[in-house]
């Protein structure tokens, strides 16, 4: 609602009174007051007297050029900073800039007044010394050098990784905190990258004590107070190298329907709210899958051990039980503490053979019934969501494997419908879950994905247009997921999947049911992973709590003032977690380049731009061919391309055939040059007279082959799966009777 209050305030203009906004939009006073508050806190509105207006000051991160200018990034669109007016601030800082009248250009430009929230306590980088002063030679791009106090300092030699506490101030320096190791092994990459995140790589003892403590054995009371599945065929599937099974699942035939079984495990029977281990889990906020390295959020005997539903093996659950008609409608849902035993584990492998039409293997032979109605079941569903307008898209995912010896391997994953038959399940118990506490006026942490602002769709629409797809004025999730679909299998798939990716908004924990635009629900929240992610664990606390009957109304108000807070943490360090993972895959597929230098393959270009192209080779790393090893091309914004001689054109979607020319894993950079072709052999008058002569007799010459592909298109540039915003020239500001104070 906050934010159709402040399109509401950019599309008017103007000022207006609390009783304006109670009748146009039909709000409550209280709620319409607390809305118009929060988006005063945010420095998004201001008041005087009775009235509400667009403020002149804006809050967001800072993004910086090595020229010095940087941009606020906005949802409605970027605020440009002129070099000499970024104060203090450093790349990702959330900052409160005042937007100035525009300058000859007619656009905003702005000044940061503050620095609301910095981006990062600790720094990584190599240490230098000069002058007889350390300094740290930061591994970020784009950051200053840091003068660092000798303490600690002793013994370490230049060009050792190392972390460092940053202290700002009008001089900043750092101190001390940590030795990486030396150079750009996998192993000191790995250390860089958990201390940039901040991420908690080892367990505290006492919460490793606590996790001990906890019996291996289920006491027989427990057993006889939950419901007993242990008679039914439950089992898991998951990837060949997974440990922590935190789903099961089952399915039954009924009179005109189906049951499936959802169980999840009941992490929340051992981690207690406020003990050590549910602190730790807190502050984790969910377990970081690295190449090579997992740092779990519950200890190994945990995650690993008396949670994981292994096959075989007594284990506490927390299950939804879906009653399902002939056509897929929900007729009944029940939640039920139980146990099981597992009666097998089965790795997406095995199920994606057999949806191929390949035998399980001999032990897992008696579950092949089962498994041919979940896949007839998950895929109607599937088919359902997406007409009901959910987003589908089709990003390749590439897993890197580190051997025990380093040895280095990329593998996409290719187990679509196993893998969809998992997550049409999880989808389905995560909504009746959400569903559940919406219909009782329960608390919760939801998963909330919100529709995307006016302007970042009106963008869309015009970088579609450009394209050839056409979105109607007005927002519609089925009209996204028909673009999306009708891009499939051609050249610029992966430029419309983006172009959509990037007008949505991320998607986040928060205490309030906002609906998730993307799947097309209105109710949704993650249930279904409690040894990994934390609002999960949550959740299944509140639901035994209603089970129980055990929700008392001060148990109530305590969770419902906590859960903000919760909400927010968790979605920091998902995201933290994401960009460590993203970032040491970009690591170890430069390292891996680095070890093909001088090999061919071919590729596609996944982008362009001033400079080049970048072209992803067919396991998903992706490099730059420079402008300069192409020859002479320029670059067309307009017609997303690179212009050559004689109508040549690189475009997005095109395959170019390159070779590895060297790679920098510090930088996560990947060279390539392209293969030229062999020269063909001209021909002489002979063969050329000849050649007319036969088109004269068999007929008309071939027509060319015509490019029906809209010319005009703008798209930012992709680079390892990344979008870096094109760096548009620099706006010149009209100097201000401000600026010439400030000159003086």
């Amino acid at each position: 609602m906050q934010e159709t209050l402040l399109e509401f305030f950019k599309k008017t203009g103007r000022p207006h009174r609390l009783e304006e906004i109670l009748h146009r939009f039909g709000l409550e006073k209280r709620e319409a007051k607390a809305h118009l508050k929060a988006l005063v806190a945010r420095g998004l509105l201001e008041k005087k007297g009775s009235r509400y207006f667009l403020a002149n000051r804006v809050q967001g991160p800072l993004s910086l050029h090595r020229d010095g200018y940087g941009f606020v990034r906005l949802p409605e669109g970027d605020l440009f900073i002129p070099p000499g007016y970024t104060g203090d601030a450093w790349p990702g800082d959330l900052v409160e800039a005042r937007v100035m009248p525009p300058g000859r250009d007619g656009r905003p430009w702005g000044v940061v007044e503050r620095v609301l929230k910095r981006a990062r306590e600790r720094l990584v980088g190599t240490l230098d010394f000069r002058k007889g002063r350390a300094l740290l030679l930061p591994d970020e791009p784009n950051l200053p050098e840091l003068p660092l106090a000798p303490e600690g300092l002793e013994g370490l030699r230049r060009g050792s990784r190392i972390v460092v506490q940053v202290h700002y101030g009008k001089r900043p320096y750092g101190t001390f905190l940590a030795y990486l190791g030396e150079g750009e092994a996998p192993e000191t990459e790995t250390e860089a990258v958990i201390a940039k995140y901040g991420l908690r790589a080892e367990f505290p003892e006492e919460v490793l004590k606590e996790a001990e403590a906890i019996p291996l054995e289920i006491p027989e009371a427990e057993l006889r107070r939950r419901e007993d599945f242990r008679g039914l065929r439950v089992f898991t599937i998951d990837g060949v190298d997974a440990k922590d099974f935190d789903d099961a699942i089952h399915v039954e035939r009924l009179p005109g329907g189906y049951r499936i079984g959802v169980h999840i495990a009941d992490v929340s029977h051992y981690v207690k709210e406020g003990s050590l281990l549910d602190q730790e889990a807190f502050l984790r906020g969910t377990s970081v899958y690295l190449p090579g390295r997992v740092l779990p959020m519950l200890p190994e005997r945990l995650s690993n051990g008396v949670c994981s539903l292994r096959p075989g093996e007594d284990r506490l659950v927390l299950s939804v039980l879906v009653d399902l008609t002939e056509d897929l409608k929900v007729k009944r849902v029940r939640f039920r503490e139980g146990v099981i035993r597992s009666v097998a584990r089965l790795t997406y492998t095995e199920v994606e053979a057999f949806a191929e039409g390949f035998d399980l293997p001999e032990e897992h032979a008696f579950l092949a019934e089962d498994l041919r109605l979940l896949l007839d079941l998950t895929q109607r569903m599937r088919e359902k969501r997406l007409k009901e307008g959910a987003l589908d898209f089709a990003f390749p995912e590439v897993k890197v494997e580190v051997g025990e010896e380093g040895e280095l391997h990329l593998i996409p994953q290719a187990e679509p419908k196993a893998r969809s038959l998992i997550e049409e399940l999880m989808l389905l118990a995560n909504r009746l879950v959400a569903e559940y506490l919406v219909q009782k006026g329960l608390p919760g942490l939801f998963r909330v994905h919100e529709e995307p602002v006016q302007d970042a769709y009106e963008k869309l629409r015009q970088a579609l247009a450009r394209l050839g797809y056409t979105l109607p004025p007005k927002l519609s999730g089925h009209a996204l997921q028909k673009a999306l679909l009708a891009s499939r299998g051609r050249p610029e798939e992966p430029v419309v999947a983006y172009l959509v990716l990037r007008s949505l908004r991320l998607a986040r924990y928060a205490p309030e049911n906002l609906g998730h635009f993307g799947l097309a629900m209105e109710h949704y929240l993650h249930f279904t992973s409690p040894i990994r992610r934390y609002p999960d664990l949550v959740v299944h606390r509140v639901l035994k709590a209603a089970l129980r009957r055990t929700l008392t109304p001060a148990r109530k108000a305590r969770w419902q003032e906590a859960f903000p807070a919760i909400a927010e943490h968790a979605s920091e360090m998902e995201r933290k977690a994401e960009a460590a993972e993203r970032e040491l895959t970009k690591y170890y597929m430069a390292k891996w380049a680095e070890l093909h230098v001088g090999e061919r393959f071919l590729g596609k270009v996944t982008g362009v731009a001033n400079f080049g192209a970048f072209v992803t080779l067919p396991n998903g790393v992706e490099g730059l061919v420079r402008l300069e090893a192409l020859g002479p091309y320029t670059y067309s914004e307009e017609a997303m391309a690179l212009l050559g001689p004689k109508g040549r054109r690189i475009r997005l979607g095109d395959e170019m055939e390159v070779r590895i020319a060297g790679a920098n894993p510090r930088l996560r950079q990947v060279d390539l040059l392209p293969v030229e072709e062999a020269p063909q052999k001209t021909k002489n008058r002979k063969e050329k007279a000849k050649e007319v002569e036969m088109r004269k007799v068999v007929g008309p010459p071939k027509d060319r082959a015509r490019d029906t592909r809209p010319e005009r298109a703008t798209v930012n540039t992709i680079y390892f799966g990344e979008w870096t915003p094109k760096e548009p020239e620099e706006p010149r500001p009209e100097r201000t009777r401000a600026r010439k104070k400030r000159r003086r």
